[in-house]
């Protein structure tokens, strides 16, 4: 009985601990949506803010392959002016 009262109560752990995790990120969530509001509300473009940021979490050595291979495929393009 001790073992299945044990687990019962790692069971309520686990569930009360992800409820408050749930809890937690959908304030994050909101804190995040009332930050890009205001930077909306200054002026700033939020698309251009989440690719900036989506960005800053490449890797950067991937990011610089990526940014080279942008650059010969605009050139290949004549669109070289994009990225002056």
């Amino acid at each position: 009985m001790e073992a299945q009262s044990n687990s019962q109560a790692r069971i309520r752990a686990f569930v009360e601990r992800a409820e408050r995790l749930q809890d937690d990120m959908a304030l994050l969530k909101e804190a995040l949506k009332a930050l890009f509001a205001e930077a909306k509300g200054e002026g700033f473009d939020t698309k251009a803010l989440k690719r900036v940021i989506a960005l800053r979490k490449k890797d950067q050595q991937k990011l610089a392959e990526e940014v080279a291979m942008l650059r010969m495929y605009a050139a290949a393009m004549d669109m070289e002016d994009v990225f002056a």
